[in-house]
């Protein structure tokens, strides 16, 4: 005889957006404020020429940072292509601030239960949140594009939410959970 596993609750408050869009607003203004005004050493300057012209950096390439970037780049900011371009790593960094603030605080629920209020779990996420955002490497990474390293903590923080949202989700009748989650 097989045991069933009692299937998860499902959330019925919302994820708040709101605030998750405010954490990483102060992230970027933080990065802003801080931005490199040109390229830097090592890598930088080789991915932005092959952001602009569509070209192959040295292995392993990075193909979806080339094809964001020079998409980023055509957009009329007013600032040279180099500042763009670092723009496109702050903001790519901010957003993933606020995913991160969206997974910490989902995961806080259980561990601050209801009687305690909201907004206590909420200043935990966004204090962790903006930690990790102002975080001596994420910092760095985040004011002048070094390589890619932002678009993989954005994409890494997406991909990671979106498997969080899916859990929550109520299974339909008489399917498996877990024979839905491809990867």
């Amino acid at each position: 005889m097989t045991e069933q596993t009692p299937p998860l609750p499902v959330l019925t408050e919302r994820p708040p957006y709101f605030i998750a869009g405010l954490v990483a607003l102060g992230a970027l203004l933080l990065y802003v404020a801080t931005i490199a005004p040109t390229t830097q050493f090592w890598d930088s300057s080789e991915y932005m020429a092959a952001a602009h012209a569509l070209g192959i950096p040295h292995p392993p390439g990075n193909p979806l940072f080339i094809i964001l970037g020079h998409a980023w780049g055509l957009l009329p900011l007013g600032a040279d292509y180099a500042r763009r371009i670092n723009l496109f790593a702050a903001v790519t960094s901010a957003a993933a601030a606020g995913l991160w603030f969206l997974i910490g605080e989902r995961w806080l629920r259980p561990i601050v239960p209801p009687p305690a209020p909201p907004w206590a779990r909420r200043l935990a996420a966004a204090a962790g949140a903006l930690v990790a955002a102002t975080g001596f490497t994420v910092w760095n990474q985040s004011v002048v594009n070094e390589k890619v390293y932002t678009v993989s903590v954005l994409s890494i923080a997406l991909v990671l939410w979106l498997v969080v949202r899916w859990a929550d989700q109520p299974p339909p009748p008489e399917t498996r959970r877990d024979h839905h989650l491809v990867l």
